[in-house]
C-alpha cells in the first residue's frame, strides 16, 4: 500500500445502497465517512418546494460533503465516503436552471481542488422501480413525495457524469440490485474483493 490518502467516493440512485456498502467497506485501515442529511437545514423544505430550495440545498450538501472529506483526508490514509462530488453534480443537473447550475459548478470545481484525488468511484446501478420500493420501505417522512420519474432522472444525469469522467478515473460498477451485499455474507465478500482489487494499481 503506498503512503498517499486513498478517498473513495460512492455514488448511485436514492436508495440504491451507498451507505450500506461504505458500511461494508468501513474497517481494516479503511475510514467510513457518512452524510448526514438531517444536518442539511434545507433538507425537508426541499422535498416541500424542490424549485424554490433547490439551489441552496444542493451547495450546502456539496460543502457538506467537501468538509467532512477534507477532515478525513487530514487524518486518515483511507477513507470511502456513501457519497459523492459527481452525485452532487447530478442532483443540480437536475434540480437547477443552468444559470444556477454554472455557479455550482464553480463551488464544486474549487472544492475539488482542495482534496487529494479520487483513488476510487464505486459507481451503485439500480433500477429506479426498485430504489422507489426501498425508498418507501424505509418510510422517511419528506421522502413520501418521490417519483418514479425524479429517480430515472437522477439515475441518467449520474450515468452521464460518469461516463464524461477523464479516462484516469478509475470506476468500479456494482449491480446492487443483482448482488444483494445488503443481507447475503458472500456477497459482502465479493464486492470487498472487487474493491481490494480495483485498488490493487494505486
Amino acid at each position: 500500500m503506498s503512503g498517499h490518502t486513498r478517498r473513495i467516493e460512492i455514488c448511485g440512485g436514492i436508495a440504491s445502497g451507498k451507505t450500506t456498502l461504505a458500511r461494508i467497506l468501513t474497517g481494516n485501515g479503511v475510514v467510513g465517512v457518512f452524510e448526514n442529511f438531517r444536518t442539511n437545514p434545507f433538507y425537508t423544505a426541499f422535498y416541500r418546494d424542490p424549485c424554490g430550495t433547490a439551489f441552496e440545498t444542493e451547495i450546502t450538501f456539496l460543502l457538506q460533503h467537501y468538509h467532512q472529506q477534507k477532515v478525513a483526508a487530514s487524518s486518515s490514509r483511507t477513507f470511502c465516503a456513501d457519497f459523492s462530488m459527481i452525485l452532487d453534480h447530478a442532483y443540480a443537473a437536475v434540480t437547477l436552471s443552468p444559470a444556477k447550475l454554472k455557479v455550482f459548478r464553480s463551488v464544486q470545481m474549487h472544492a475539488e481542488s482542495g482534496l487529494p484525488p479520487r483513488s476510487l468511484l464505486i459507481q451503485l446501478k439500480c433500477p429506479p422501480e426498485i430504489e422507489l420500493k426501498r425508498v418507501m420501505r424505509r418510510r422517511r417522512n419528506p421522502e413520501r413525495v418521490i417519483t418514479l420519474a425524479y429517480l430515472s432522472k437522477i439515475n441518467d444525469a449520474l450515468s452521464i457524469r460518469a461516463e464524461s469522467l477523464p479516462r484516469r478515473e478509475k470506476i468500479l460498477l456494482i449491480d446492487s440490485n443483482e448482488i444483494n451485499f445488503a443481507k447475503d455474507r458472500h456477497a459482502q465478500e465479493e464486492v470487498r474483493a472487487r474493491v481490494t482489487s480495483a485498488l490493487t494499481d494505486d
